[in-house]
């Protein structure tokens, strides 16, 4: 079921797990999904009533999933996991075509659905938020094709890709969150889906990008996070 958020999204109490960065929070017995505006600065942790699945892998790439409860603000695994994604709840977001222009702006979407927004009478999205501890290894346990990821390849380890339907999602707006800068580092991905990095961060930074598309009179959204540690 489908869970509806009305015009308040930027300041409505369930709104805090959808409208901000979200990202995951991984301790040495448990993990958080933290979401704030500027990471690492977290503003508050998403609870268990917002998520809907979280799976990891151990080291030897065997799939377990995580339990919690609504009142969860922390997901205890039985060994630390050698990644994990998580998925939260899927919302139905009104909002004014102002709000949503502005929504659509700040992820870089692209300026000709912006501009039917802002040219239509209402906005109305789908949106979920999937967030990643490390990029995943295409065709791995953790790989799924019908959602959005930041995906690795056995042949090229150290680059990162965003592929969505088993297939590269090229020119795909992705932001970089690195608390040493002051702004959001924008790149596009490749034709190959391959994402371009405009600096390689010596801390832990944050990669993020907004994939949309129409659905009729609507639009279908995923928010997706990875976290980057130094090389």
């Amino acid at each position: 079921m489908i869970k509806k958020l009305i015009a308040l999204y930027f300041i409505s109490a369930a709104a805090p797990a959808m409208a901000h960065l979200t990202w995951i929070d991984a301790g040495e017995q448990s993990m958080g999904l933290s979401t704030g505006h500027n990471f690492p600065s977290k503003e508050i942790t998403v609870k268990g009533e917002y998520v809907q699945s979280i799976r990891c892998v151990d080291a030897n790439q065997s799939v377990f999933n995580l339990s919690f409860d609504t009142k969860s603000i922390r997901y205890i695994y039985p060994q630390k996991p050698a990644n994990c994604v998580a998925r939260l709840k899927t919302s139905l977001i009104e909002l004014s075509p102002s709000q949503g222009a502005q929504h659509f702006e700040e992820s870089k979407v692209s300026k000709n659905l912006i501009d039917k927004v802002r040219g239509s009478k209402k906005f109305e999205e789908e949106y979920f938020k999937l967030a990643q501890i490390k990029p995943i290894q295409i065709d791995g346990p953790l790989y799924n094709v019908d959602v959005a990821q930041f995906v690795i390849k056995a042949n090229d380890p150290e680059s990162i890709y965003v592929y969505r339907n088993g297939k590269p999602l090229s020119k795909q707006p992705v932001g970089l969150e690195y608390p040493e800068t002051p702004v959001t580092l924008w790149s596009e991905t490749d034709a190959d889906g391959k994402v371009k990095l405009l600096l390689q961060p010596t801390s832990k930074a944050l990669l993020r990008t907004l994939v949309t598309e129409e659905n009729g009179q609507q639009y279908k959204s995923q928010f997706l996070s990875v976290i980057l540690d130094p090389k």
